[in-house]
């Protein structure tokens, strides 16, 4: 309807404004297909910003060198993301259940890290006390905690417990900027074994401790529904588990 203020939809048109909504993007999802159908095969990866940083990033070239027809990309995100919904392929996800259609593909540990300087200077008793314990702001799922992690160890006997500031060390707005404040020496980090491999093969850092925790979280490979047959994500999934088990160059 159209008067001077422009054109408005009558009551009418207002009722069938969520229907024909729905059928846009309906549509959009099936010419997403049909794009997917032809051409190069597209692969749609969604993770945690950690394990991008840390684990994804640095060996993703590898992948797309060796699949340069793989059209791929990849959303770095903390919330779950709805695979079928949201379009992805495969979702890296942290998470403590076997749940369907996932594939567990790491066995972490939790442990703490320092840079190379402070670790020459430890001592053999009351060694947290050494340096600041670093925090960082990610989503509360995805975070370490260092009273944690100390109570599951030692229980109320760990050496110095009452001494040890848990919460007042610098927190970082994320993980990689906590990482980076840890390798320049500026306290002790709490990790993922996963996250860390390169920097403890390179030596940018150490553990600073021989003592460990299994983790409750593990990172675990999601397949979108009816797609795990598709180029693509065969191809990925195969990648992944080879490098996740230890046949990475990197």
């Amino acid at each position: 309807m159209r008067d001077r203020r422009g054109v408005e939809l009558t009551a009418l048109g207002q009722g069938l404004l969520p229907d024909v909504v729905q059928a846009l993007e309906d549509l959009e999802r099936a010419l997403e297909r049909a794009r997917r159908s032809v051409g190069n095969p597209k692969l749609r990866i969604s993770t945690t910003p950690e394990f991008s940083a840390q684990w994804l990033a640095p060996r993703l070239i590898d992948f797309c060198n060796n699949h340069p027809d793989i059209d791929v990309s990849v959303t770095v995100q903390y919330r779950r993301a709805g695979l079928a919904d949201e379009d992805i392929d495969v979702a890296i996800r942290l998470s403590g259940v076997a749940e369907d259609g996932t594939e567990q593909l790491t066995t972490d540990e939790e442990f703490a890290v320092c840079a190379p300087e402070i670790f020459r200077i430890l001592p053999e008793r009351d060694a947290m006390l050494v340096a600041p314990l670093l925090r960082y702001d990610g989503a509360r799922h995805t975070m370490l905690d260092w009273r944690r992690w100390h109570a599951e160890l030692y229980g109320d006997r760990g050496d110095a417990r009452d001494a040890i500031d848990f919460d007042g060390g610098p927190s970082y707005r994320t993980f990689t900027e906590m990482l980076d404040a840890c390798r320049q020496g500026l306290g002790f980090a709490l990790v993922r074994s996963s996250l860390v491999a390169d920097d403890l093969l390179a030596g940018r850092l150490m553990r600073c401790f021989t003592e460990s925790v299994v983790s409750d979280l593990q990172y675990r490979l999601a397949t979108a529904p009816g797609r795990r047959e598709q180029p693509g994500v065969l191809a990925f999934r195969r990648w992944i588990f080879d490098h996740a088990r230890g046949r990475d160059p990197v």
